[in-house]
């Protein structure tokens, strides 16, 4: 059975908001002017990202965006992520987290680096 043009194009629009709302965001939140508090990020439920300059990084999806925006937060958005499952090559499990991190802090303790400069008393 064929489909008429509009039919199509109706269906093609859906198709693309369905995608649309399944997306989501790389973002950077800011405080913007109704900032209450200094500790504003800490009420963000969002996926944060870590953040080499200290700013709050996060994924977020339509409905977080919304939502941010609402309380009167500056969100800026930079790429589009398609909604899909995560690769399970990049699932680690609780105990081989835990062995990374006890191989990490243990590096750490047996190479500590040098001392921190103390000022000599005169």
């Amino acid at each position: 059975m064929k489909r008429s043009k509009k039919t199509a194009a109706s269906v093609e629009q859906h198709d693309r908001n369905d995608a649309l709302l399944k997306t989501r965001f790389e973002a950077t939140i800011y405080p913007g002017r109704n900032a209450e508090t200094d500790n504003w990020a800490n009420d963000l439920d969002v996926d944060r990202v870590p953040d080499a300059e200290g700013r709050v990084r996060a994924f977020i999806t339509v409905a977080d965006l919304v939502r941010l925006l609402d309380r009167g937060l500056e969100v800026r958005l930079y790429r589009a992520h398609p909604y899909g499952p995560l690769d399970p090559s990049l699932i680690t499990t609780d105990e081989a987290f835990k062995s990374w991190l006890n191989e990490k802090i243990s590096t750490i303790k047996a190479n500590p680096g040098p001392k921190p400069f103390i000022e000599p008393d005169n």
